[in-house]
């Protein structure tokens, strides 16, 4: 009889066994790979994953998060055997479009209408084939000093400011001889040499890189009128570029070391100053108004994408996507508070409850926001308009000059297409 028991309970051993091993078996395994962030993002990434297998018992997760990503996913690319989900970030959306890397998304993104048009936008092709939905984006916002303000009898900015408001802001506070904790003069403004700020003035101006019939306009009056209003802070003296003021290394240092009343930047700068500069008092409030009576800001923003070459693993790598990025996963990305916002606005409360009124600016912008990419192609006039840029704040040519050679250069490439 006991042999007899033994038998049994090898039987059902061997079974459970062999039943573990068809489970195992049986799970599709999807990759999922992206850049490396701060430490408790990246926590916050590894719980996500852990969530999705616990309500996914059917899916193995082999996750990639790595500081040296966009080596490694090129390296991918160029092997052919690359990860079923993974990051795409806004520069890069074109070419991968273009190299047929990503699998466009059809009807599988869930409840796409709850997503910002302008971010949907950014991974949306030129023929209207959208790819993947955005995870979390940043947009620009103008910070000020408050003591700065205060010393120089300027009234602080508000949502109603305008271009004009600005420059004579800047110039009144770099006329009040207001000196630093580091012992040197404040200027009203830190302007950054940097397309990727001064494009914001641009689109509020109405200024457009093509017009609707494809003709290159980059170098219309709006679009010059919006150079040089951000270059006369620093060819007036009312302002300067980062490495000007004290040596400093990017707008946020300047700024934070009280050495310019204003700047552009985005969100990340909330936990820099907050961290790094924790007695500074500022505020911060949207981009002022352009003379077009519009609005205008940048959007930074990356997507969840899923390869081209998924296969049998689409419909799972689908499910990944949208467990990161669907309202649940939008909602869990802001109720961490991170400097990206969640790409949607059901879960821009959440983000803000973190923020506070420092936030509001920013999730303003969304809604007016533009993607600061170019076609593919288009190399030369980016070089071209980055220099451009360069000479324009350093007195080295005029705004005009500078975006009718870029424009220039731009027709020419639009022309061999």
């Amino acid at each position: 009889m006991r042999n007899r028991f033994i038998i049994v309970a090898l039987v059902m051993l061997v079974a459970l066994s062999v039943s573990g091993l068809v489970t195992a078996q049986d799970k599709t395994v999807v990759r999922v790979w992206t850049g490396a962030s701060s430490p408790a993002e990246n926590e916050f990434k590894d719980a996500q994953f852990a969530e999705f297998e616990a309500a996914n018992p059917t899916i193995d997760l082999e996750v990639l998060i790595s500081p040296d990503y966009g080596t490694q996913i090129q390296a991918a690319f160029a092997s052919g055997d690359y990860p079923e989900v993974f990051t795409v970030g806004q520069f890069d959306f074109p070419s991968y479009v273009d190299s047929g890397l990503l699998m466009p998304a059809g009807d599988m993104i869930v409840e796409p209408e709850g997503i910002y048009p302008s971010l949907q936008a950014a991974f949306t092709a030129e023929d209207g084939t959208v790819y993947c939905p955005p995870k979390d984006f940043s947009t620009l916002a103008l910070y000020y000093n408050v003591d700065h303000f205060e010393a120089a009898g300027v009234d602080a900015p508000t949502a109603d400011w305008t271009w004009d408001d600005m420059t004579a802001a800047a110039q009144a506070i770099t006329d009040a001889d207001i000196t630093s904790t580091d012992v040197i003069d404040v200027l009203g403004f830190s302007a950054a040499a940097d397309r990727n700020r001064w494009l914001a003035f641009f689109y509020a101006n109405g200024a457009r890189f093509m017009d609707d019939a494809g003709e290159i306009t980059f170098g219309s009056p709006e679009a010059i009128a919006s150079l040089d209003f951000y270059a006369n802070f620093v060819t007036s003296g009312s302002g300067a570029i980062p490495a000007n003021l004290g040596g400093s290394g990017w707008n946020g240092e300047a700024f934070g070391r009280g050495l310019a009343a204003m700047t552009v930047e985005g969100n990340w700068a909330i936990g820099y100053l907050r961290n790094d500069f924790p007695d500074l008092n500022w505020g911060v409030v949207e981009l002022p108004v352009a003379p077009s009576g519009e609005r205008g800001t940048l959007t930074f923003t990356e997507c969840w994408a899923v390869s081209s070459l998924a296969g049998d693993n689409a419909e799972a790598a689908w499910a990944v996507v949208n467990f990161l990025t669907g309202p649940e996963g939008a909602l869990a990305n802001g109720e961490q508070g991170f400097g990206p916002m969640p790409a949607r606005p059901s879960a821009a409360d959440a983000w803000l409850e973190k923020q506070g009124d420092a936030g509001m600016p920013f999730v303003a912008g969304a809604a007016y926001a533009w993607a600061p990419v170019f076609p593919l192609g288009f190399g030369d006039f980016t070089a071209a308009l980055d220099e451009g840029t360069v000479d324009v704040m350093n007195g080295d040519a005029t705004a005009e000059e500078a975006l009718t050679e870029a424009a220039e250069i731009a027709a020419e490439i639009q022309a061999e297409m």
